[in-house]
């Protein structure tokens, strides 16, 4: 039986550059479904198209969320830029019979021998995954959350009007599954934007633009498909209807797989 996520994730391939995908009102946030459905299938085509197995994992991925990805159908049309020696540029359009929904673009790119390597971020000092209670599914979350499983343990909840606009915590899918690249995608966008730990009472928002860092080639060897991820989130700006918020994801042994920066629109 197929999970949850990589079913709501895998399209349909039709054509060279054309795919099929379809969104359902489970995966819903607000008026579609969330971001990191839609951005997953958009990166699942991207990575089909350009045969990222064959030695040119992604390393960059953007998505501008243009539209509610509303339920039914859509398409996903991909077209690679350039492909170079090493490294390959390829785009993706998300469409429905309303328009746009979202404009993603991807780098692909092989690995460099010889070059530096250093690591000098440090993870946040947090207690072990089974320490953390998970969240009670009688807890008011947006629909598409019952998919995954929740242990806040940074930052504060959302509209609780708190000091500092940070949350987050542990988060893994309900079902087990390897952790590739358009799963690193969802997981990342799973948490509530850190704006919102800071707002006294609701505040609706939703994602205008996504772009995720991969610092290693997923799957990641060693890693077990019921493992749980720390996802960080910190925003630092507020102005005019928007809010930034960077994003990071560690594995349980403190390795950095991936980061995130989001724009969000603070609706009224």
């Amino acid at each position: 039986m197929t999970a949850a996520f990589l079913a709501a994730t895998t399209p349909e391939h039709l054509s060279p550059g054309r795919y099929r995908v379809r969104f359902s009102a489970p995966w819903y946030q607000g008026k579609g479904a969330f971001g990191g459905v839609v951005a997953g299938a958009a990166l699942r085509a991207l990575e089909h198209h350009v045969g990222a197995a064959q030695g040119r994992p992604v390393r960059s991925f953007t998505a501008h969320f243009c539209a509610p990805a509303v339920e039914g159908e859509a398409e996903v049309l991909t077209r690679i830029e350039r492909a170079g020696k090493l490294v390959t540029h390829a785009t993706a359009r998300v469409e429905n019979a309303a328009g746009v929904v979202c404009v993603a673009s991807a780098t692909f790119g092989a690995a460099r021998g010889g070059t530096m390597e250093y690591f000098e971020v440090k993870r946040p000092e947090v207690p072990p995954p089974h320490e953390v209670p998970m969240v009670p599914d009688d807890v008011p979350m947006p629909t598409f959350c019952q998919f995954f499983e929740y242990r806040f343990c940074l930052g504060g909840a959302p509209y609780s009007g708190g000091p500092v606009a940070e949350t987050g915590g542990w988060i893994r899918p309900r079902e087990p599954l390897p952790l590739d690249a358009p799963l690193c995608v969802g997981l990342m966008d799973a948490y509530p934007p850190s704006v919102l730990a800071r707002v006294d009472g609701f505040q609706a928002s939703a994602t205008v633009d996504f772009r995720l860092d991969f610092f290693h080639a997923l799957p990641r060897p060693g890693l077990r498909e019921d493992a749980h991820f720390l996802r960080t989130g910190r925003s630092r700006q507020a102005a005019e209807g928007y809010a930034e918020d960077f994003q990071q994801l560690w594995t349980e042994d403190g390795q950095l797989l991936a980061q995130c920066h989001q724009l969000f629109a603070l609706l009224g």
